[in-house]
Formats: C-alpha cells, sequence, structure tokens
C-alpha cells in the first residue's frame, strides 16, 4: 500500500507479542491470509489482472466483474492501495522482466515487447528504466 493508512478492527489487527518474536514470518503470514481470505472483494479482478499478464483494459475488467470503472478505480485504491492500471503494470512489467531473464539470445528485445503488450521496444525500455533505473543492458 501506497501513501495510505489503513485502519483495523480490533479482531483484524496484529497480535504485537508475535510481531516482536518474529516479525518477518507473522506479517508474511497475516498478509497472505489477508489476500486468501474467500470474501476479498477484489480477488477475482486480482486473478483476471494476473491470468492476463497485466494485458487487459481497465474497462474489459470492470466489464467481466460487473461493475463501473469508476467503483473499480475506488476500491482498488481502498484495499490495494493503487490503482488497477498501476497494478496492471506492475504485473505485465513483471512478465517482461521475467521472459527476458529466461530467454535466450536470439530473441529480439522488440518481440518480447510485443509479446508483453508493449506498443514497442522503446516503450519497454523506457519502463525498465522508469521502475529499475537500469537499461535493459545492465539487467
Amino acid at each position: 500500500m501506497t501513501n495510505d493508512t489503513v485502519e483495523f478492527e480490533k479482531s483484524n489487527s496484529f497480535n504485537i507479542d508475535k510481531i516482536l518474536d518474529t516479525p518477518f514470518d507473522y506479517l508474511n503470514r497475516f498478509f497472505s491470509d489477508r489476500i486468501k481470505m474467500k470474501n476479498n472483494p477484489l480477488q477475482s479482478i486480482i486473478q483476471d489482472i494476473h491470468s492476463t499478464n497485466g494485458q487487459i483494459s481497465i474497462y474489459e475488467l470492470s466489464k467481466r466483474n460487473f461493475t463501473t470503472v469508476r467503483q473499480l478505480e475506488r476500491n482498488f485504491k481502498k484495499f490495494v492501495g493503487l490503482s488497477p492500471k498501476e497494478y496492471s503494470n506492475i504485473i505485465r512489467f513483471q512478465n517482461a522482466l521475467n521472459i527476458i531473464k529466461n530467454s535466450d539470445e536470439n530473441r529480439s528485445f522488440l518481440d518480447i515487447a510485443f509479446e508483453c503488450g508493449y506498443y514497442d521496444h522503446s516503450h519497454l525500455t523506457n519502463e525498465i528504466k522508469r521502475n529499475t533505473g537500469l537499461s535493459p543492458s545492465q539487467l
């Protein structure tokens, strides 16, 4: 979550004693359990974003999940702290990095960019620089 504070109800709050004992394990388990909750209103939306590797339009996402674009954006900001577009861009970028990392050297950067939904290789290059601070050759 970015630039947002969420107040938990007492039943949903952290156990301070467990945080002090094993902070990383406890917090990882706490947030993983929250993501897996069956009543998470964004679970199907997040699954749609991941199944398309972030290459779904927000309009199509809202249509698939029977909501308006504006309501989708409000709920996403409330529960995730990012807009659905920002989250989709992160997933799309992670997919692109994974393909770059696992592809052979004969594969062109342009092919990877098109496969991941970027307009051209310079669009992907700019995303890499923006998100990592490195040029593609430094990866």
